[in-house]
């Protein structure tokens, strides 16, 4: 109980001054979206800073990837979204919405109607993106893919429609601007590479801390009183269900629309601060999803992290030692994607800290939004020595815990000793 107390006096307290979360969602709201928010391109304008270079005599020679599928539309059953509009449309036959209630209940028949039929489905902002992430690296490492007896570029995806043409938009663009390439592409179960298990310590984490959240979080009187305008109905018709699950349901729903549409503005009926507590709230919930903290420990680093790093480090021993293959492209979701980079303990992953924290920590807007992608590029010299370079979403990244050979480059062999003790 005292747990409880203590979140609901720390998130019910005045929004901060200084904080970077608040900061940028003043600058674009959507970014509350975070893993449902559209892919994040790098800056481009001058793509030779994207690359320390690299220690002398060492050259680029072989290319690993694994993406989340694009910008799609939410998943699940569209039942999951009508529930919510029918709420509104209920209330708005009654007569008890205000004119701001009438505006969000208008954009949620929006969301419902661009759900018809296409629940789960990749929009074609996510195919976009795909070609732009493909295009990209392209450009950035032509050597990998230019090089003789080395041709063959080999894509898996996952069973899920939305990551197989994802991986299909990718190859498709590599394929343009490399024509004499080969490919190897197929989708299945066994294409996940990782496994998707429940815990019950997952489980209970989120319910406790999650849903704490949401009670702490928000608003409701302001909520009601600036969408409802009888409280007792609103209540009624929710027939016992929190006023707060509407609230953040509400808002999830809509949170997704700049993966569907780049036009629409749906969170136009909720405040600065309304937008910024439903962040926090849905970035615990992503965090107790996708990485470690101290209420669900390394679950997810070694259930689906573990198994994803020791298949790429068998596909790149294979690559060194000497094969046809130029790239190892993989196709799959955040939940494979958050979970590497957590047990590698990337920049950004390093700390376990509580749920009800990461919003400051690891904000996933800065990490695992659509599209999302960790990347390795592997360098070669003269006397076979080879260096490996990952890089998060295009940008490169450090591992703190691995020495450092040179700026973002490590030894391949150092990478894999600190990768098998926790493996």
């Amino acid at each position: 109980m005292n747990f409880l107390l203590s979140l609901i006096v720390a998130f019910t307290a005045v929004l901060p001054h200084d904080n970077e979360m608040l900061d940028a969602i003043r600058r674009n709201p959507y970014l509350a979206a975070g893993n449902l928010h559209p892919y994040i391109a790098p800056d481009v304008r001058n793509p030779k800073k994207l690359d320390t270079p690299a220690p002398k005599g060492f050259k680029p020679f072989y290319f690993s990837y694994y993406g989340r599928h694009g910008s799609r539309h939410m998943t699940g059953d569209l039942s999951n979204i009508s529930k919510y509009v029918g709420i509104f449309d209920e209330l708005s036959a009654e007569g008890q919405l205000t004119e701001e209630g009438e505006k969000l209940r208008s954009w949620l028949q929006w969301s419902e109607k661009e759900h018809q039929d296409n629940m789960g489905t990749l929009t074609s902002i996510g195919y976009k993106e795909e070609q732009g992430i493909s295009r990209r690296f392209a450009k950035r490492y032509k050597r990998i893919f230019r090089q003789r007896g080395r041709r063959m570029v080999v894509s898996r995806s996952s069973p899920v429609l939305r990551s197989a043409v994802t991986g299909e938009s990718f190859a498709m663009e590599l394929r343009r601007n490399f024509p004499k390439l080969d490919f190897d592409v197929l989708a299945g179960d066994r294409f996940y590479f990782t496994r998707w298990d429940h815990s019950e310590v997952l489980d209970r984490a989120e319910e406790n801390v999650v849903d704490s959240l949401v009670r702490a979080k928000f608003d409701t009187l302001a909520f009601v009183k600036k969408f409802f305008k009888d409280e007792s109905a609103l209540r009624t018709i929710l027939a016992g269900s929190a006023v707060d699950e509407l609230q953040y349901m509400t808002m999830h729903i809509l949170s997704i629309s700049k993966c569907i549409d780049a036009d629409a503005d749906p969170f136009e009926c909720f405040s600065t601060e309304e937008i910024y507590r439903y962040a926090i709230v849905h970035n615990a919930r992503t965090a107790a999803w996708f990485i470690h903290s101290k209420e669900t420990g390394v679950f997810r680093d070694t259930n689906a992290g573990r198994p994803l790093i020791n298949e790429i480090i068998c596909r790149a021993d294979e690559a060194i030692a000497g094969n046809d293959i130029c790239a190892n492209l993989r196709f799959g979701h955040d939940s494979g994607v958050g979970p590497m980079f957590s047990f590698l303990h990337a920049k950004g992953y390093e700390q376990h800290v509580p749920l009800a924290e990461t919003y400051i920590s690891w904000p996933s807007y800065e990490h695992l939004f659509m599209g999302c992608n960790l990347a390795m590029v592997f360098y070669r010299n003269r006397k076979g020595e080879v260096l490996v370079k990952i890089l998060e979403n295009e940008k490169e990244t450090a591992i703190p815990a691995i020495p450092s050979y040179s700026g973002p480059y490590y030894r391949w062999e150092d990478f894999k000793e600190y990768c098998s003790r926790r493996i």
